[in-house]
C-alpha cells in the first residue's frame, strides 16, 4: 500500500478526535426532543450556544429535534473541534505525524514482542491486515482500533454530529470555522514521550480486549440520546479515577489539557458581536473542569436549553 493510499485510509478510520469526510442526508428521526447537551451562553449582549457532540452516529439521530437545530439555524457560524473537509491538507498532517516516514522501522520493530502479539490478535479478529497498521505511531494505532470497536457496536464516524453540523452549515451557507485544526490535535499526540504513547496504545488495545470499549461508548451515546447530564458526568468521574499513564494522557491533556485555549476561543469569538455555535464533544462539557464551568467562573451566564 502506498503512503498517500494509507494516509487516506487513516484519515477515514479516525474516530475519537477527528471529524469525518462525508455528509449525510436526513432521515426520519426518533427518541427524545432533547438530543444532545445544548447550554445558551451569554454575557451582556453577547450570545452563542454551546453544543455537546458525540464523534459517531447512527441514521435514526437524524435530523436533530426542533428544539436543538432552531439554535444551530439561528447561528451565525459553526465551529467545530476540527474541520478536515479538506482531504488534502488532512493527508498531508497524517503523513507528518502519524506514519513513519518511508523506510523507517514501523511498530512491528519497535513494540514487544507480547504487546505485538495482542495487536495482530485484535487485527486478525477484526479481519485488519497488520503490515499497514503497523506504520502507524502508537497513537494512531490506539484510534484506529477505537474506530473498528466503535463499528462493532454500530456506530459509523460518518455519523457524526459534526458530520450533520457540516452539512446543514453548507445548505445554509454558513461559515464553518475551527477551534484547533487536525494538524494541533496531532501535535498533542505526537509530543507525548514515547512511553506515554504506548500506555495511550496499551489501554485502548486492554478496552476492545475487554469490550470495555464499547460499553463506554453505549454510555455516552445513551446519555447524549436523552441529554442525561448525570450520566454523562458519572462516567467522567469514572475516567478521572483510573490511574494508568494512558488514561491520565486521555484525561490530562486529551480532554482538561485543552479547556483554557478553548475558553480563550470563545471570548475572542464572542466579543466580535456574532453569534457562533460552538461544537464540542459532550464529555469536553461536564464537570467542575468543563467548558460550562470555566466559563460561569469567566463570568458568562450558561442555561442549559
Amino acid at each position: 500500500m502506498s503512503d498517500s493510499s494509507l494516509s487516506r485510509l487513516w484519515i477515514a478510520l479516525l474516530a475519537c478526535v477527528l471529524l469525518p469526510l462525508v455528509f449525510i442526508g436526513d432521515v426520519d428521526a426518533q427518541s427524545t426532543d432533547r438530543r444532545g447537551f445544548l447550554w445558551e451562553v451569554r454575557k451582556g449582549k453577547q450570545v452563542a450556544w454551546l453544543f455537546g457532540t458525540i464523534h459517531v452516529g447512527r441514521p435514526e439521530f437524524y435530523p436533530l429535534p426542533p428544539s436543538r437545530l432552531a439554535q444551530v439555524k439561528r447561528a451565525d457560524a459553526i465551529v467545530l473541534e476540527a474541520d478536515v473537509s479538506d482531504s488534502a491538507r488532512a493527508i498531508t498532517a497524517t503523513q507528518k505525524y502519524a506514519q513513519y516516514a518511508p523506510g523507517a522501522p514501523g511498530l512491528d520493530t519497535r513494540l514487544s514482542p507480547a504487546l505485538r502479539q495482542r495487536i495482530e490478535t485484535v487485527l486478525s479478529r477484526n479481519q485488519l491486515d497488520p503490515a499497514p497498521m503497523m506504520r502507524m505511531k502508537p497513537w494512531m494505532l490506539a484510534n484506529v482500533l477505537a474506530l473498528f470497536e466503535a463499528a462493532q457496536a454500530g456506530y459509523v464516524p460518518a455519523l457524526s454530529v459534526e458530520a450533520y453540523l457540516m452539512r446543514v452549515a453548507k445548505t445554509d451557507s454558513k461559515p464553518i470555522l475551527e477551534f484547533e485544526g487536525i494538524e494541533q490535535q496531532f501535535e498533542l499526540f505526537e509530543n507525548a514521550p514515547w512511553a506515554t504513547q504506548v500506555a495511550f496504545l496499551e489501554d485502548a488495545l486492554k478496552a476492545v480486549e475487554t469490550r470495555g470499549a464499547r460499553r463506554e461508548l453505549n454510555r455516552i451515546v445513551q446519555a447524549w440520546e436523552t441529554a442525561d447530564r448525570g450520566s454523562l458526568e458519572r462516567l467522567l468521574v469514572e475516567m478521572r479515577a483510573q490511574s494508568s499513564p494512558g488514561s491520565r494522557f486521555t484525561i490530562d491533556t486529551i480532554l482538561l489539557g485543552r479547556h483554557p485555549q478553548m475558553v480563550r476561543r470563545i471570548e475572542t469569538m464572542m466579543a466580535d458581536g456574532k453569534n457562533y455555535m460552538f461544537a464540542v464533544g459532550a464529555l469536553h462539557l461536564v464537570g467542575p473542569q468543563g467548558l460550562v464551568e470555566l466559563l460561569r467562573a469567566r463570568g458568562y451566564t450558561l442555561i442549559e436549553l
